[in-house]
């Protein structure tokens, strides 16, 4: 809450997820398509939890709508917070069907790296390094 003169406002935080990828010893990273919010900037693929979704329902949505494969969530590792404004629940999910394509309007490309080539790349978003850090790797 924020206190804004002598009333107390409710500062909204919105959820979302992120789906972490493996095939050892690399993870799926995505860079955000020119035109979006931090276009350019390297990630872990997800987005935004909607109104009446479940986290569950959500990385299933995002992952399909921006890279075309269908998962599976398997295990909840923790999550991030965002400057005040966003939670971002990270899963592993496992993919069950579907093929790797991007959606271009969000993702201008696709890579599998390992967990030292993701700290080196750049521009990166800092929720990258505490996801790492959640994976133990």
């Amino acid at each position: 809450m924020l206190r804004t003169g002598n009333r107390l406002a409710h500062r909204r935080v919105r959820r979302g997820v992120i789906g972490i990828l493996a095939r050892a010893p690399t993870y799926l990273v995505i860079r955000r398509a020119p035109g979006i919010p931090l276009g350019g900037y390297w990630c872990f693929p997800g987005g935004h939890v909607e109104p009446g979704e479940t986290p569950r329902q959500a990385i299933k949505r995002e992952l399909a709508e921006e890279l075309g494969i269908d998962v599976v969530p398997t295990q909840r590792v923790g999550s991030v917070r965002v400057d005040t404004q966003y939670v971002l629940a990270v899963w592993r999910v496992e993919q069950v069907g579907g093929k790797l394509r991007v959606a271009k309007s969000e993702i201008a490309e696709a890579r599998w790296w390992t967990p030292s080539e993701i700290r080196a790349m750049r521009p990166t978003l800092p929720s990258n390094e505490h996801v790492l850090e959640m994976l133990g790797v």
